[in-house]
């Protein structure tokens, strides 16, 4: 998404950051004529949803507390779809030559059973793997279906694999219960982390008591993390909006994803309209660069775990580079814009001192900032807001073309 509407659409946001509601409306008016004669149907599309971002940020209201569709969990499995094959292969890789293994996962919205069978059926060799305990710690009550257990339970019998799992319902991946987790002498553990410390950014000591607990009382052996590729935790609304553009923009999102594009779409329609709309505490998608991550978990103690040797997992819609061990994720069409990251951490030799503060998240930004609000364009908000509500339970491949159509 380039040209006169990025322009007009970053136009709009520093008017809005100035408070000049005057020419965050005209620029807001040129931002849907120039969208309606967009001919990409995804571009008009991105561009409501960055409209529709600003229109929720000019009249104060904060997308966090919206209810999300009916399942949420079907559009965190577009992120597992896509990078499933990957974090399989580098867990198996990851406990070759361990009979006993206990994978943790650590996840927001799941359906474990699709995301083992995914793993089962893409990894192609589990050593000497022979007892294999998975614990789903989830954030949302859920339960396999005793059809898909049995599958479940069949596909790790095909490997001569004794499986155990179980699922543990907590309300914050802070404070985890660890006796639930029923740690066993001579057990290899893993924890796996998708997509969940970026979310834990806004939680102030949050993501710190969490990683002391995986180093010190679980003692996580292998730590595999995969997040966004993304600077946009900052607390300057500009620079984090200017940012988001260019990240959402690339068109290998919908490869790397899934071929569901559109649910793809409607996720990140959520994420866009938080980061852009929301600050302090509202703000939930706090997506950091690779460097800042490694510089965070290296603080709390953890070492990059080089475990990652070969490729050949990948497509041809986008690019993929090691570096230094990580797992870089990139977009074909913009070699210079990063999309996601995959890597794998251990408990590192180097002793580590608590300095009793969390100075290891000094780049998490603390803000709590009020947002200067504006009675402006009422008519694109009222309509973006009920338009929004309507495409929790549809998916509308003219969204942006709709946006057009009411308005003019």
């Amino acid at each position: 998404m380039r040209g006169d509407a990025v322009d007009a659409l970053k136009k709009c946001a520093e008017a809005l950051q100035h408070g000049n509601s005057g020419l965050a409306n005209a620029e807001m008016g040129r931002v849907l004529d120039l969208a309606e004669k967009e001919t990409e149907p995804r571009t008009r599309r991105l561009i409501g949803y960055f409209a529709q971002a600003l229109a929720c940020r000019a009249n104060g209201l904060h997308p966090k507390y919206f209810s999300f569709p009916s399942s949420e969990g079907k559009y965190w499995m577009c992120h597992w779809y896509g990078l499933c094959s990957t974090v399989g292969w580098c867990i198996s890789k990851v406990v070759k030559g361990k009979s006993k293994v206990h994978v943790i996962e650590l996840v927001k919205h799941m359906d474990g059973y699709k995301q083992w069978a995914s793993i089962f059926r893409e990894t192609d060799d589990w050593g000497d793997l022979t007892h294999l305990r998975l614990s789903f710690l989830v954030q949302e009550n859920v339960e396999f279906s005793k059809e898909s257990e049995k599958e479940l339970i069949e596909m790790a019998n095909n490997w001569d694999i004794e499986l155990e799992y179980k699922i543990i319902p907590v309300n914050s991946f802070a404070d985890i219960d660890v006796s639930l987790l029923e740690m066993r002498d001579g057990e290899f553990v893993v924890v796996n982390c998708m997509f969940v410390f970026s979310k834990m950014l806004s939680e102030a000591l949050a993501l710190e008591k969490l990683l002391l607990m995986l180093r010190d009382v679980i003692k996580a052996d292998i730590m595999i993390v995969a997040d966004h590729d993304a600077n946009q935790s900052q607390s300057d609304f500009l620079l984090r909006f200017d940012e988001s553009l260019k990240y959402y923009s690339s068109p290998s999102h919908e490869d790397i994803l899934c071929h569901d594009y559109l649910t793809v779409e409607a996720y990140y329609r959520y994420q866009i309209c938080n980061i852009v709309a929301c600050e302090g505490s509202n703000r939930v998608e706090r997506h950091q660069t690779w460097a800042q991550w490694k510089s965070l978990l290296t603080h709390y103690g953890f070492s990059i775990d080089n475990l990652f040797v070969e490729l050949g997992l990948f497509g041809q819609s986008w690019l993929v580079k090691w570096e230094n061990g990580i797992l870089l994720i990139r977009s074909t069409e913009r070699e210079e814009q990063p999309l996601f990251f995959i890597s794998a951490w251990k408990t590192s030799t180097s002793p580590f001192k608590s300095s009793g503060s969390h100075e290891g998240l000094c780049i998490i930004s603390s803000e709590n900032d009020c947002l200067q609000t504006f009675q402006i364009f009422p008519e694109v908000f009222y309509f973006l807001l009920m338009l929004y509500l309507v495409c929790q339970i549809y998916q509308s491949e003219n969204i942006g073309l709709l946006i057009l159509v009411h308005l003019n």
